[in-house]
């Protein structure tokens, strides 16, 4: 994928693991696979996780360590108070990226539409 792709999608995705921890707690590995689902794409390796340390250092999300049915040490990522403020904040500019973003699809469609 190319690199500003990555980077649109990087705001998107920050935003979408915050929904999705509203929903409940999860591990990084369950909220890659369903990003991954979401988008049809398969995310880098790791990049779950720079999101997930950089909301944890902004206190947006917090982190708790335990121990699963095999011994292992596994992390589970739980949303703020601060978090939940901060997706909120997002609606009007989403509105509006979302007003903008059908308006390219309905030019692309337009100009396929001629050739």
């Amino acid at each position: 994928m190319p690199r500003k792709t990555e980077m649109i999608l990087r705001g998107v995705i920050t935003l979408y693991v915050l929904k999705l921890l509203i929903n409940g707690p999860k591990h990084g590995y369950e909220l890659e696979k369903i990003i991954s689902e979401k988008l049809n794409y398969k995310l880098p390796d790791g990049s779950i996780y720079v999101i997930l340390k950089s909301l944890v250092q902004k206190k947006m999300v917090t982190v708790e360590s335990m121990k699963n049915n095999k011994g292992q040490t596994v992390k589970k990522y739980h949303i703020t108070e601060k978090g939940t403020k901060f997706f909120l904040s997002h609606e009007k500019p989403l509105i509006a990226v979302r007003n903008v973003i059908d308006e390219l699809i309905q030019s692309i469609e337009e100009i396929k539409g001629q050739k």
